[in-house]
């Protein structure tokens, strides 16, 4: 099942950039930035080189993550407030996901050991809250021993959810007669974001490249809280 940008057609403009190479359509972001990945066996679709998955220096500096209320496999309430302060790592997954999410949160768990010691959140949004309770989302974390001060995952109101998607750029689509595993479209990228909620770089959650790419803007990041 695709995915599509919201806002179609509309002009995205990258700061830091020449008017000419900043100035990029969403269709084009769309297909070399959010890959639309079902979560389903078929083999995903390479994306294209893009100036998204900025290097760990670079100035770029995208939109700011929308404010939301949800739920930490805790049961504590959570909101972007608590983010901020540190830069972040996110993702979007599931946990009766049969296609990449395990994977995700598999190399999520190698980032959390690669960046022990730098002062950096790691939070995993659930795109099926019906069915991903805190108690869930406990059994889960604890497959992939997930730090419980460093890693969240959170859960809540799908509207929350879909909004905080939609102020980055992303989405999640459903379908209810899909086998279970596959019910559910979204991205598979990871999302660097600075101390102040700002996205600084997307990143393939499903490939080695990208996780060296995340960890080393997460690190640079810590280390440049005001810029």
């Amino acid at each position: 099942m695709s995915m599509f940008l919201r806002r179609a057609g509309t002009d995205v403009v990258l700061p830091g950039r020449s008017m000419r190479s900043r100035r990029i359509t969403a269709a084009a972001l769309c297909a070399a930035a959010f890959v639309p990945l079902s979560c389903s066996d078929e083999p995903a679709v390479e994306a294209a080189p893009s100036e998204l998955s900025v290097a760990a220096g670079d100035s770029w500096k995208g939109q700011a993550l929308a404010d939301f209320k949800l739920i930490e496999r805790s049961g504590r309430e959570v909101t972007l407030a608590d983010l901020r302060g540190r830069p972040a790592l996110i993702d979007f997954i599931f946990t009766t996901c049969s296609g990449p999410c395990p994977m995700m949160s598999g190399r999520m768990q190698e980032l959390q050991g690669e960046l022990a010691g730098v002062d950096a959140r790691f939070v995993s949004f659930t795109v099926d809250p019906e069915t991903d309770t805190p108690e869930v989302l406990r059994a889960y974390a604890a497959r992939f021993g997930a730090d419980a001060e460093r890693w969240w995952f959170l859960t809540g109101a799908e509207e929350q959810i879909d909004a905080v998607m939609a102020s980055i750029w992303l989405a999640r689509a459903e379908n209810a007669s899909a086998p279970n595993g596959m019910q559910v479209s979204h991205s598979t990228r990871f999302i660097a974001l600075d101390a102040r909620g700002a996205v600084r770089g997307y990143y393939d959650g499903d490939t080695a490249q990208g996780v060296r790419l995340a960890a080393a803007r997460v690190r640079w990041l810590a280390e440049h809280l005001d810029q």
